[in-house]
């Protein structure tokens, strides 16, 4: 690779040795917002470094400096501030890293743009080794937008050392977890084994959920077979009759299984990780992410053994028997902005930071998956145990949220029925009323309503 890249190198950027060597400085913001991504900013920093080597020894009279940024603070923010940026005018902001369901809105403002041209020019250099299915979640309009930065999946952490003070051996739990995620056992199955450890007296609740707005709780309209999206009219859809099953048992989660507690939405996310993987764990189950091994590692001081004899996991249930469980992956992306003034250098920045071995030790110590074929086979990654298991049992079974200009105002409505249900202020059907017609008005034909 590096000979064939050195050769465009100097077919691009070699000029006369009569220049003295020009520093381009690159503006890159990236987000955890769990400090163990911190390596979403530190995979810039060493691609600069080895980018520059290439330019040195092609003869190139250029060199490239990254002035990289971490934000740890939380996703709103995050994007409130990335919004701000793209909109002031001397600001400079040339490489945004974030969830890949932004960039259909940053797309169609045009804040960042397709970048199809430069992946073209360097697919054989390392951007062809990238999981096909990846470059799917980078699409806007036909183009792509963002290079795969991670990815990850969402399952449902257990508490394994609850279920053995309940009685349940280690084979049992096992194949307990396995029927979870096969369908022999459903969502409603979950929810007898909150209230058995309830009444146990093992912890104080059953299910928990994340307590923000997010991706996650999409997983449950996954469950009941409830579409969101129509891809072939590129628009998002509300199901208001699968909406209503999946609204019935978030209401019923805390109203009347009174597995999840009513105010559970709010919550700050310390003290869901506190209730849930803290030593006394007070949570059976949460439904979670990969990453959040990692930061209950770095948060609890636990080893890995430790980690391992304590919880568990499995696949989202399905509320179908005989249906597989699901889980959501929810790529974060690099993508070049449009105010830019050298966006073919960004692109060969990131084409770096996409280096295998730089993603092995990003996955494995942030709790992410591989993107390519090849950090596959890097040793640091195929000896992470976690790593295999989960990409064996979470990937196959992984969707995405839609790429849509509007889905960020779809969630928020879906999000903000679901704080009323839980909170017991809004009915299943009211809700589904409520959300169909704030939909309708706020997307207008954007949205199918069934």
């Amino acid at each position: 690779m590096k000979r064939a890249l050195i050769f465009v190198l100097l077919s691009l950027f070699a000029l006369s040795s009569l220049f003295a060597v020009q520093t381009i400085k690159l503006v890159a913001w990236a987000v955890g917002p769990d400090d163990p991504s911190i390596n979403r900013k530190v995979n810039l920093e060493k691609a600069a470094e080895m980018l520059n080597t290439v330019l040195e020894a092609a003869g190139a009279d250029i060199r490239v400096e990254v002035e990289a940024y971490f934000d740890s603070t939380d996703w709103s923010s995050y994007k409130q501030r990335a919004l701000i940026a793209f909109q002031t005018k001397d600001q400079q902001l040339d490489i945004i890293t974030s969830g890949h369901d932004d960039l259909g809105m940053w797309a169609k403002a045009g804040y960042v743009r397709p970048i199809d041209e430069y992946i073209q020019k360097y697919w054989d250099l390392g951007f062809n080794d990238i999981f096909p299915a990846l470059w799917e979640s980078t699409k806007f309009g036909g183009k792509i937008y963002a290079v795969p930065q991670d990815t990850e999946a969402r399952p449902l952490w257990v508490r394994k050392d609850k279920l053995k003070e309940m009685g349940y051996t280690e084979e049992e739990i096992a194949d307990m977890m396995n029927k979870f995620a096969t369908g022999e056992y459903t969502l409603y199955d979950l929810v007898k084994l909150g209230q058995e450890a309830q009444n146990a007296g093992v912890v104080k609740w059953g299910l928990w959920h994340r307590p923000k707005m997010g991706v996650d709780y999409f997983q449950l309209f996954k469950s009941f077979e409830v579409p969101i999206y129509d891809p072939e009219a590129g628009k998002l859809v509300f199901d208001q009759e699968g909406a209503k099953k999946v609204f019935q048992f978030i209401y019923d989660l805390t109203n009347t299984y009174k597995v999840t507690p009513k105010n559970l939405i709010g919550t700050e996310w310390n003290n869901v990780h506190k209730s849930f993987a803290g030593p006394e764990g007070e949570v059976l189950a949460l439904m979670g992410g990969t990453w959040n091994r990692a930061e209950w590692i770095n948060m609890f001081g636990y080893s890995d053994e430790e980690i391992d004899n304590m919880l568990t996991f499995t696949l989202t249930p399905s509320a179908y028997k005989g249906v597989p469980g699901n889980t959501l992956s929810h790529p974060v992306v690099y993508m070049v902005t449009s105010k830019s003034k050298y966006p073919e250098l960004a692109a060969l920045l990131l084409l770096f930071a996409s280096d295998p071995y730089l993603n092995a030790k990003h996955a494995v110590e942030s709790g992410h998956l591989a993107i390519r074929n090849e950090e596959l086979s890097v040793p640091l990654y195929a000896a992470d145990a976690f790593s295999k298991k989960a990409a064996a049992m979470l990937l196959p079974q992984a969707s995405f949220v839609p790429n849509n200009d509007r889905f960020n105002e779809y969630n928020r409505i879906i999000f903000d029925a679901m704080t009323g249900l839980e909170s017991g202020k809004m009915t299943p059907d009211f809700a589904v009323k409520f959300a169909a017609q704030r939909l309708k008005q706020q997307l207008k034909d954007d949205v199918i309503i069934k």
